[in-house]
């Protein structure tokens, strides 16, 4: 079995990228990729913050030419840095709370409310209504990725795809 770091670097040219795309796109598992075009520049976007061809096809979303990925992905990262770590303090269907650490050193937290969303209008949204509490915590570790740890992917400023104006569901 390969380990994560040799899946990520199975792509190590643009033909290996070409031949990975024309698959996933052609594969019909990617509802947002109908070319092999659109899936290249999935999969060199997550290349770049450092996500291998299916993650990157799965949680990667260009929304209004700004790159957006999940909220599973923003965690995973943060985890998977060895710089950086975060610990939920809070998390209820009415507030979310994110300690983030560098370096084993807390730096700050991100909270996220229902009276936040709520005053950013988004409560509203029937995604919110069913799915309040995962989406706190995907405003909370979009938020505290770029205040406390924007170096974790690269320089890539990242949204999550509700942040850009996406419906999303769980």
């Amino acid at each position: 079995q390969l380990t994560v770091y040799q899946q990520r670097n199975l792509i190590k040219s643009f033909d290996d990228v070409s031949r990975v795309a024309q698959a996933m796109s052609t594969s019909g598992f990617f509802a947002d990729s109908k070319s092999a075009a659109q899936a290249i520049v999935k999969i060199l976007a997550g290349q770049e913050m450092g996500f291998g061809p299916f993650a990157s096809m799965s949680s990667i979303y260009i929304i209004d030419n700004k790159p957006s990925i999940g909220a599973n992905l923003m965690a995973a990262a943060i985890k998977a840095s060895n710089k950086y770590d975060y610990h939920i303090t809070e998390h209820t269907p009415l507030a979310c709370e994110i300690a983030f650490f560098e370096n084993g050193k807390e730096i700050g937290k991100s909270r996220f409310t229902i009276e936040d969303a709520t005053k950013a209008g988004l409560i509203a949204k029937s995604t919110w209504q069913k799915y309040a509490k995962n989406l706190l915590f995907a405003r909370s570790i979009s938020n505290g990725t770029r205040w406390y740890c924007p170096d974790v992917f690269n320089g890539t400023t990242v949204y999550t795809p509700e942040e850009l104006g996406a419906d999303v569901d769980e």
